[in-house]
């Protein structure tokens, strides 16, 4: 089961940083027929074959992770063109969305997993994901590739991820991602373990999670208006917050709530920043640098639970997974004082 929690968000990366590159090169519609048609063979896989590997590698990795990240990649790309001054927005709300899926399906797949069995259970929901996609693609207009796809010189991903607000971007994704992951893994027991009962627990994964969708679109449009660092520093004063709370071991139901909020509005703040970084880090090359701060947002999501599990729980695996946020607020912070000393330029 951890292997497969974990396998999702490194396929997400993985498909991020390859859609984000053909999202420059190649139609919004095309990708997105790519990204269904991965998510339906993995799935197929694992379902017809089901085992402990083929729910990691093709359940997880390939159609969850890797179609997933080529469908948001063509979607952005598809709702940048429509909007190109509002691409904060645009990716904050289909990261939301993203979020949001998760809380609509898991109470069907509770209603019909005791009828049916968890395995016929995810059959259908599956099944049913993959036809809904298809048709709402088919409803989606014609949409050009960029402009830029057909400059004879393009930007190399190498060169591109040298480029300081790129990496010091893919850099603060990473840094800012570990306390959402761990908190979600967690936050359930932490509220048993203290003895407030299945009602907390369950109430605190529930704000958690309507934090995580809520801030993700919250932040992409901040970022358009405010700007990705003013953001940025709220997103990572939340982690600390969260870190701090359940950190201090409180028993408190206020306690409790509070932490799971600021954690969850972490992590999708986080996410929800991606579009607007992209865009601004690399105007020749948005699509590819959006990708690229995704890959950072899943090395971050993936590393969250792996660190706090190996310090072995309570409050020094929270130190540990809230610490690269106190980094990333440095890292912020010198990246705002050399940009004001350097003058605007695309970085």
């Amino acid at each position: 089961m951890g292997a497969v929690f974990s396998g999702t968000p490194l396929g997400y990366g993985v498909g991020m940083l390859v859609g984000g590159r053909l999202a420059d090169l190649l139609p919004p519609r095309r990708l997105c027929w790519a990204a269904i048609a991965l998510f339906t063979v993995g799935l197929a896989i694992a379902f017809l074959l089901p085992s402990g590997f083929t729910f990691v590698v093709f359940y997880a990795m390939l159609g969850l992770g890797i179609g997933g990240g080529l469908a948001m990649a063509g979607s952005l790309a598809a709702g940048a063109y429509v909007f190109p001054t509002r691409v904060g927005a645009v990716g904050g709300a289909l990261t939301a969305t993203y979020a949001a899926g998760g809380l609509i399906q898991l109470p069907i797949a509770t209603q019909l997993a005791p009828a049916l069995g968890w395995l016929a259970a995810l059959r259908v929901l599956g099944v049913a994901s993959a036809v809904v996609a298809a048709l709402l693609l088919l409803l989606l207009p014609a949409v050009p590739r960029p402009l830029r796809a057909h400059v004879e010189e393009r930007v190399t991903l190498g060169r591109l991820f040298v480029r300081p607000r790129v990496w010091t971007g893919f850099l603060l994704q990473a840094l800012s991602a570990s306390v959402g992951t761990y908190a979600f893994l967690t936050i359930a027991g932490y509220a048993r373990e203290h003895g407030l009962g299945l009602a907390v627990a369950t109430g605190a994964v529930t704000v958690a999670a309507a934090g995580n969708v809520l801030a993700r679109a919250a932040a992409g449009a901040a970022s358009d208006r405010f700007g990705v660092d003013a953001v940025l520093l709220a997103v990572l004063g939340s982690n600390l917050l969260a870190a701090g709370v359940f950190a201090a071991g409180g028993s408190s139901v206020f306690g409790v709530v509070l932490g799971s909020v600021a954690a969850g509005a972490g992590f999708g703040g986080t996410a929800g920043l991606n579009s607007k970084a992209g865009s601004l880090s690399a105007p020749d090359a948005p699509n590819t640098s959006f990708g690229v701060h995704f890959a950072g947002f899943s090395v971050g999501a993936l590393a969250g639970p792996l660190v706090g599990s190996a310090m072995g729980g309570g409050a020094l695996s929270w130190l540990a997974v809230g610490a690269p946020s106190l980094v990333g607020l440095a890292v912020v912070l010198a990246r705002a004082a050399t940009t004001r000393a350097a003058g605007p330029g695309p970085g």
